[in-house]
């Protein structure tokens, strides 16, 4: 959903602020500290009700105040209809509304207002722990598919009923109902995810090519377990080490990718400057396969684009977004880092001390 009207109040160095964004390219200039990074986190906590940069609200909201707000306008997109979201983050509670509908979970907001971040620490998503590269796909699936989200809730309350079974010492027969539902909820899991990577991976393929060049590169999804064999066949042979060790060894909750490039692994094949492309390629892929096959238009915000590209790198991404429908949000240091970034439906923003002046 494209973002026409953001506002928000208290959050950490901004008092208040107010934007009406272009629809397209948005760029964000300042020195280090005026805020540029902060405005970004007010989108992402629009779009996820948490911040990206710390799990403590109070670290989020402004020196002295209780709550921070965060609200906006989406414009009609994919047969949604325009949409007002908003966040209020306390230091002990978090309120959502849509619409004006005051909301328990974040999932609708998520679905509403569907942000992508690409930050410096994005660079690890494919060396870093698993649960990152989960993520990544969940959200995929979570987009592409609506009961996706009801089916992984699912597997993770079976598989900790199973889990406080194994530390419990249970028998056999007090197991056998969760490991069906673990194995049955598991598998709808992976099938998923599996789908989402067969259909991302083309758009995968050219971000590639355009950032990379000619290497051949390939997802290799692992599901958790050998999908050989069923996943509750695995369960009950591995049921003697899961007892021993107090929790469930393999399952969707052990699921993972990588990368190959020319057949062999990319992390130990392409330099860290490349690795920093690839990561781009992949979370980019995610926003053409949302505006492209499921016809929404996401919201991806780009922090600190010096640090991420060289000079003529950067001038391959703009060119690269300028044929992009999604919305846009990009911060730097200099102006002049924005070379060739001077396109129909963009908008440039300034930031001095938490404050946006419009360019």
């Amino acid at each position: 959903m494209t973002l026409t009207k953001l506002e928000l109040s208290d959050l950490r160095n901004i008092e208040r602020a107010s934007l009406l964004p272009a629809a397209r390219l948005n760029f964000v200039v300042g020195a280090n500290g005026s805020g540029k990074t902060s405005l970004l986190e007010a989108l992402y906590i629009l779009g996820r009700a948490r911040s990206f940069r710390s799990s403590q609200a109070g670290q989020v909201i402004r020196f002295q105040q209780e709550c921070l707000t965060v609200s906006g306008r989406t414009a009609a997109d994919g047969g949604r209809t325009a949409q007002t979201l908003g966040v209020r983050l306390g230091r002990r509670q978090r309120e959502i509304a849509v619409d004006g509908r005051r909301l328990q979970s974040s999932a609708e907001l998520i679905a509403a207002f569907p942000v992508l971040l690409i930050q410096p620490a994005s660079s690890g998503l494919l060396e870093n722990a698993p649960k990152y590269r989960r993520q990544f796909l969940d959200w995929g699936a979570f987009h592409m598919d609506p009961g996706y989200l009801e089916q992984w809730r699912g597997y993770f309350r079976a598989l900790d009923q199973r889990n406080a079974l194994l530390r419990q010492g249970a028998g056999r027969l007090a197991e056998q109902s969760w490991n069906h539902e673990v194995a049955r909820y598991g598998t709808i899991v992976a099938s998923a995810r599996e789908r989402y990577v067969e259909r991302l991976t083309p758009y995968f393929l050219e971000a590639g090519h355009h950032f990379l060049g000619d290497h051949q590169f390939e997802v290799r999804l692992a599901a958790g377990w050998d999908r050989q064999r069923g996943l509750l066949e695995v369960l009950d042979q591995e049921r003697e080490l899961d007892r021993r060790q107090g929790y469930t060894h393999s399952g969707a909750h052990k699921g993972d990718f990588a990368i190959l490039a020319d057949a062999r692994s990319a992390k130990s094949f392409l330099s860290r400057g490349q690795m920093k492309l690839l990561v781009f390629s992949l979370l980019l892929s995610q926003a053409h396969l949302l505006e492209q096959d499921l016809g929404r238009r996401g919201c991806v915000l780009v922090d600190d684009l010096a640090s991420e590209l060289d000079a003529p790198n950067r001038e391959r991404l703009l060119a690269y977004l300028t044929r992009r429908t999604s919305q846009f949000f990009i911060t730097a240091t200099d102006e002049q880092l924005l070379h060739g970034a001077d396109q129909p439906d963009s908008r440039l923003y300034r930031m001095e001390q938490g404050r946006v002046l419009a360019g």
